[in-house]
């Protein structure tokens, strides 16, 4: 789950990066009369790996910014293209750089060959020329293609609570737990679902088989907020703890609410559900909000990947006579279909 909300600040850096890049580029770049100028090649592209680019176009200058594939770890640009389109809008030339700089960062030339669906242009390719030559000439990327939902067809996104690994109980011995899931696709009405796990001690390793969906992602402004969470509740009525639970996290989606910690978040939902946690041992034993673009979910389900790194929560000091902090470890999957 890390990686999936480290999308979220990569998305706004690229939105600032994008700023400074045009407005860079229109001092720089003069005009050049033999562009059409109705011709826009802008927008999120993928690449013959599944993996996005973003193209910006500004008079006749090109910038490419290459994106991660989701099993990197570095969480920023792959690469920088700058270049120029010429050639009566058939080729594109300049140059690109790895980034970050790093000693082994590899550079160098690469020619592009444009072509654009006269019968519809948001079709759109862009294809690697091989003969373009340079001593370390390896882009990543041999075909870039414009994403257009009537040529790769919208996402149908499955967001599932796999596995709960309980390293440490809330309660002296075991949790009685009950979990949730919510997830809104935009101002859409939100999904949520809910299961009552029973006790659960030291060491237990749960198979949660809770999932949602499906959610239609078929814009490329399309968001998906995500909420997961836990609670260790002793001496309640299973059906009523359900229900109000699964209120709960739907009326989380209403307004921006802070779930970064426990403390804030057990008076959120105290508020919302004021007879869901009651004193004593019982309490939040995690609780997390996830907000993924629909870039960030195309990149995330490229490779048709299910699981996702899991992610381990601390609770809070339990009243005396209970038992530590909870540690609990969940893993999420995000698939596509």
């Amino acid at each position: 789950m890390q990686k999936i909300i480290i999308y979220c600040p990569i998305i706004l850096f690229l939105s600032i990066s994008y700023i400074n890049i045009v407005e860079f580029a229109n001092a720089q770049s003069p005009v050049n009369n033999s562009i059409d100028n109705s011709i826009d090649i802008s927008g999120i592209y993928l690449s013959d790996k599944q993996i996005i680019y973003h193209v910006i176009q500004t008079n006749n200058s090109i910038w490419i910014l290459g994106t991660d594939a989701p099993n990197l770890k570095s969480n920023t640009f792959v690469s920088i293209f700058s270049g120029t389109l010429e050639n009566n809008n058939n080729k594109i030339t300049g140059k690109w750089i790895d980034y970050p700089l790093s000693n082994d960062t590899k550079s160098g030339n690469v020619i592009f060959n444009l072509l654009i669906d006269d019968s519809n242009n948001n079709n759109m390719t862009l294809t690697k020329n091989l003969s373009t030559s340079g001593s370390n000439n390896v882009y990543p990327a041999n075909i870039l293609t414009k994403y257009d939902p009537s040529l790769h067809g919208p996402l149908t996104i499955y967001v599932s609570m796999e596995n709960i690994l309980v390293d440490i109980p809330r309660s002296p011995l075991t949790d009685i737990l009950y979990v949730g899931i919510s997830g809104q696709k935009n101002n859409d009405t939100p999904l949520a679902a809910t299961k009552y796990l029973g006790p659960k001690g030291f060491g237990s390793n749960i198979t949660t088989d809770l999932r949602i969906g499906p959610f239609l992602i078929d814009d490329e402004n399309d968001s998906l907020k995500l909420y997961i969470l836990g609670l260790d509740k002793e001496d309640g009525t299973t059906s009523f703890t359900l229900i109000s639970l699964r209120n709960a996290l739907i009326q989380l989606m209403e307004s921006s609410y802070n779930v970064t910690n426990l403390v804030p978040a057990t008076n959120i939902i105290s508020s919302l559900s004021p007879a869901l946690i009651p004193t004593g041992c019982n309490g939040l034993v995690f609780i997390d909000k996830l907000e993924l673009s629909s870039a960030a979910l195309r990149n995330l389900t490229a490779f048709n990947e299910e699981n996702y790194p899991e992610k381990t929560y601390t609770g809070t000091t339990s009243p005396p006579g209970c038992g530590p902090p909870s540690q609990y470890v969940i893993k999420l999957s995000i698939t596509s279909q």
